[in-house]
């Protein structure tokens, strides 16, 4: 087995700068009906170029968050009249408040799933396991990452929860950059094939009461390798 892990992607500029607005914003730093400080303050305070900070602008501005406007500035929206997609809410929240709803979104997930998952379903999370062992074989980082997330993707559909499913993805597109960086940190965790075999068996079973189990179990896990790594 390679001994090597391959690079993780670093996290963009832009996102960082992004992020940082948007606390300001939630925390009322920055609060609604306010004008924001100028580019090039903004490119003072954030060490950035102005390529940077018009993007973030921009991206905020299609979430709802921000509103230019020619000539005077940029507006903080009243969040009542913005809508401020999933996504980027879920990228302004604490770790704490993110542990807190992936705890009750992937144990109610579980549990539905062992109540009304299909034989196609478990046909599909026995692929992404396998898909996982492969990775770990290549020292593939992002490889395993991605089935892993598929693996959980397919435990969320299996809830028969279209909604539960969709929220669920929404959550991967925060966690994709924190696991690569988390299992380049702390290697490929070698718990997660007996709990996530467990937590497939148990569905497949239909034992819903172990399928929550495993399932605060890899949430147990998770969360205390972040904090090792200073994730908090």
């Amino acid at each position: 087995m390679p001994s090597r892990l391959t690079p993780v992607r670093p996290k963009k500029l832009g996102d960082l700068v992004i992020q940082q607005i948007q606390e300001k914003i939630s925390l009322g730093v920055f609060p609604a009906g306010s004008k924001i400080p100028t580019e090039p303050t903004l490119m003072a305070q954030l060490g950035v170029g102005r390529s940077t900070v018009r993007e973030a602008v921009r991206v905020l501005v299609s979430a709802g968050l921000l509103e230019v406007r020619q000539g005077d500035g940029t507006y903080v929206l009243d969040r009542r009249s913005g809508h401020e997609p999933l996504e980027y809410r879920l990228r302004r929240a604490k770790a704490e408040e993110i542990r807190e709803v992936r705890r009750i979104v992937e144990v109610e997930t579980a549990r539905l799933a062992a109540k009304n998952r299909t034989p196609a379903d478990i046909a599909a999370m026995r692929e992404h396991l396998e898909k996982k062992r492969e990775a770990i074989h290549a020292g593939d980082t992002h490889g395993y990452v991605a089935a892993d997330i598929a693996f959980h993707s397919a435990v969320a559909a299996a809830s028969g929860n279209s909604l539960l499913a969709d929220i669920y993805r929404s959550f991967t597109m925060v966690f994709q950059d924190f696991l690569d960086s988390l299992i380049a940190d702390r290697g490929v965790n070698q718990y997660q094939d007996r709990i996530h075999t467990g937590l497939l068996d148990a569905i497949a079973a239909r034992d819903a009461e172990k399928a929550v189990a495993f399932a605060m179990e890899a949430l147990d896990r998770t969360s205390d390798d972040a904090k090792a790594l200073g994730e908090d």
